[in-house]
């Protein structure tokens, strides 16, 4: 587990806002990435459409937790990307993953999209 490592008493007196910082970068570098599952039906056409399917976190391990909105359904996964052959499987559909921050990525994530 990642952790801040204490600062040593007898180099230097204790700066509450260097420890502050190193406590937001260890949140920050260990912080799941957020993603939707999208599903596009008749992508390139006049009658183009999407929904937002699922909504997962993708952590630092590589894997992923997602949860499908419409029934709740969970999935644990190896990669993030192994969640599109649970949906689009009808004809004209196509999922695909949108994220939220792109990896280190700081600030506000609403104006964002990668």
């Amino acid at each position: 587990m990642p952790t801040v490592s204490p600062q040593d008493p007898a180099l230097e007196p204790f700066d509450h806002e260097q420890f502050e910082q190193e406590v937001y970068e260890l949140v920050r570098d260990t912080a799941p990435r957020l993603f939707a599952v999208v599903v596009e039906y008749r992508a390139g056409t006049k009658d183009a459409d999407a929904a937002v399917a699922a909504w997962g976190l993708a952590d630092a391990s590589g894997g992923a937790e997602v949860i499908q909105i419409e029934t709740g359904c969970r999935w644990r996964l190896a990669a993030p990307e192994h969640i599109t052959r649970y949906f689009g499987r009808a004809e004209g559909c196509s999922p695909r993953l949108v994220w939220l921050t792109p990896p280190g990525v700081d600030g506000d994530v609403r104006d964002r999209v990668a």
